[in-house]
């Protein structure tokens, strides 16, 4: 509807009841649920469509009714009196902003719907009443509704699943540390040294499988920030693939200034962020080639930089990177790992410290950059 209150020249004639003609007819041509009522409630034009929703024909000559509804609610529940609707509004010459209600039918059938009602004037400038449409929002509140519910209900169970399955992994760490520090046979040791790593993997994934949930489900990951250094943040990053990179001859080569300056932030989760994209790199980089890391500072701005020269992703693909579960990219030779929830996790992180992340790759084959910025440093006063 126009927001300005012009009034109508002489196209059309003026009916019995003071309202311009024009109006009648361009009601019954709209799509939408739509009436005008008088200044005292009259319901004087409606169009089928407003019919239909109303769940039956309202009289048009009972006063006081303002719209077909048998009652309307705000949000919270309360009762609105009618003279206080949007249409009572307009009618009185205001205008107000679009409103969300609860309505009852006069089937008795309850409905979400948006007044939009905006004051009718005559070509003498005097109010003749309003103008209201409306529109039914029911169907769109209820899938809402229901994707808060499945959202909530899959993070409860991720929840539960993830504290199950840590439950047993602490004893199994601790023996395993065990055996590999006091029986002096080097097989007995080794074995127990690989089933602490794989422990410690499938705690790594549990946590970034509910991490993802928590991200996926429109959450802000927790983070507790601290003053800590780069030094600091590079440190625990690198101890997430150290072991990926030795085990795959690659080189790493880390570029820091300044691994002293002074930092806000959670530095493990930026850490986890770090790490995970890490990871990523050398997933997708071939045996024997080189990885880089930059870390450095730009005002109160701290910027990683991960570059690698590995598979590569496509143009079409770099918008879906950041999705839970999607694998873009495939290693040659070299089978899938992970979850596909690294991305997704880093991308939560730095959302979190009201940072960002990007992905750049010239396409397959042609290595990807992924940089990071997070507005923690701590400027030198």
């Amino acid at each position: 509807m126009n927001n300005q209150n012009t009034p109508l020249d002489g196209e059309f004639s003026e009916l019995d009841n003071g309202w311009p003609e024009s109006y009648a007819w361009a009601i019954e041509q709209m799509p939408c649920p739509a009436y005008c009522c008088s200044p005292n409630g009259t319901l004087v034009h409606v169009n089928a469509a407003a019919k239909r929703i109303w769940g039956d024909a309202c009289p048009l000559l009972e006063d006081m009714r303002w719209d077909g509804f048998e009652t309307l609610r705000s949000l919270d529940g309360e009762l609105l009196d009618k003279t206080a609707s949007p249409a009572a509004q307009a009618a009185a010459g205001q205008s107000p902003c679009p409103t969300e209600l609860l309505a009852v039918c006069r089937d008795g059938q309850p409905r979400r719907i948006v007044v939009h009602a905006k004051p009718v004037f005559h070509a003498d400038g005097a109010v003749v009443g309003a103008l209201c449409c409306l529109t039914d929002i029911s169907e769109q509140r209820r899938l809402q509704e229901r994707e808060r519910d499945a959202a909530h209900a899959r993070e409860e169970f991720l929840a539960m699943l993830a504290h199950e399955l840590r439950n047993p992994l602490a004893p199994i760490m601790s023996i395993a540390g065990l055996l590999q520090r006091a029986n002096k046979d080097p097989g007995v040791a080794k074995m127990a040294g690989v089933v602490q790593r794989q422990t410690k993997q499938l705690a790594r994934f549990i946590a970034d499988l509910l991490d993802a949930s928590r991200v996926d489900c429109v959450h802000t990951l927790p983070v507790e920030p601290r003053r800590c250094t780069k030094h600091e943040i590079v440190n625990l990053s690198l101890d997430a693939v150290e072991t990926l990179v030795r085990s795959r001859n690659q080189r790493l080569i880390v570029e820091v200034d300044n691994p002293d300056a002074e930092l806000c932030c959670d530095p493990e989760r930026v850490a986890q962020a770090l790490g995970n994209v890490l990871c990523n790199a050398s997933a997708f980089t071939p045996d024997g080639e080189e990885i880089c890391l930059r870390v450095y500072i730009e005002g109160n701005v701290l910027r990683a930089e991960v570059i690698d020269c590995g598979a590569g992703i496509a143009a079409e693909d770099l918008q879906h990177i950041f999705e839970p579960f999607e694998r873009r990219a495939l290693a040659p030779g070299r089978a899938p790992v992970g979850a596909g929830l690294g991305l997704t996790i880093a991308k939560g992180v730095c959302e979190a410290h009201g940072g960002s992340i990007f992905v750049r790759s010239a396409g397959p084959g042609m290595g990807t950059t992924v940089s990071m910025a997070l507005p923690v440093a701590v400027c030198a006063a």
